[in-house]
């Protein structure tokens, strides 16, 4: 068994490797250019809402309150597209025993998520040169949901990967739902703002409660809804056992 995983983890290894030289190898920038990406989006939407003088609600500064939703949001459709487009990217990796779907779907989930997390230390690094105040109100919220999240996104994208081998329509069909999950997952505003008839709904949403959850870490006394942290868990637990069954039973399609 400790050898199986061993080996597996250096498969995965190898597959990162190999997927950031890949797709970053050709710049001059390298793995600089994703960073510089990922940074560019969340500061171009801190910079208008600053400029045009909207204060992030409950007293928050608004660069955290932007971070917390681009950087989470971000994070999960991230890894769900990575996820989604791993073995047309790669299908002849799959010729090798050691490689499987789920390593390649693993190995960029990693990356996307290694990448975020840089990003956004530059990001809260460059705020408090100016002045930000940082607060860490709940570390222990705050690194369940830096687990949680990327392990969603797997989940997820697991999920859609596996069904779209069955049904092809799927992968034009998911970029339409993720436009409309980019509105109604609360990256713009706070959940609070919404009428209690919309928010009965969206509550139900694990993106929207996990940026909640998060501002409320990284603020001090965040007015927030009723996150559920046994909610997020089952429903992310839930999305992986099916993404790995799933997997299995389109594997021999996927190879």
């Amino acid at each position: 068994m400790d050898s199986a995983l061993i080996v597996q983890g250096r498969v995965i290894y190898a597959l990162m490797m190999r997927e950031v030289h890949t797709i970053y190898g050709t710049s001059r920038l390298g793995y600089l250019w994703a960073l510089i990406q990922t940074v560019w989006g969340i500061g171009l939407f801190w910079a208008i809402r600053y400029f045009a003088g909207a204060a992030a609600p409950h007293g928050m500064h608004i660069l955290m309150f932007m971070l917390a939703g681009f950087g989470f949001f971000n994070m999960f459709s991230g890894i769900l597209n990575k996820c989604m487009s791993a073995v047309n990217g790669n299908r002849a990796l799959l010729t090798f025993p050691q490689v499987t779907p789920v390593d390649l779907m693993i190995s960029r989930a990693i990356i996307v998520w290694a990448t975020e997390l840089v990003a956004a230390f530059l990001l809260i690094g460059i705020g408090m040169l100016f002045g930000m105040p940082f607060y860490l109100s709940d570390f222990g919220g705050l690194l369940f949901l830096l687990l949680l999240t990327p392990l969603l996104g797997l989940g997820v994208g697991m999920m859609f990967a596996s069904l779209a081998v069955l049904y092809p329509t799927l992968e034009k069909i998911v970029p339409m739902v993720m436009r409309i999950m980019f509105f109604v997952s609360g990256l713009f505003y706070s959940a609070t703002m919404l009428p209690s008839y919309l928010l009965q709904y969206l509550w139900y949403n694990p993106i929207l409660q996990i940026i909640e959850w998060a501002r409320a870490c990284l603020s001090k006394g965040y007015s927030t809804i009723s996150y559920s942290p046994l909610y997020l868990f089952s429903f992310t637990i839930l999305c992986l056992c099916l993404g790995f069954l799933l997997e299995r039973y389109v594997r021999r399609r996927l190879v």
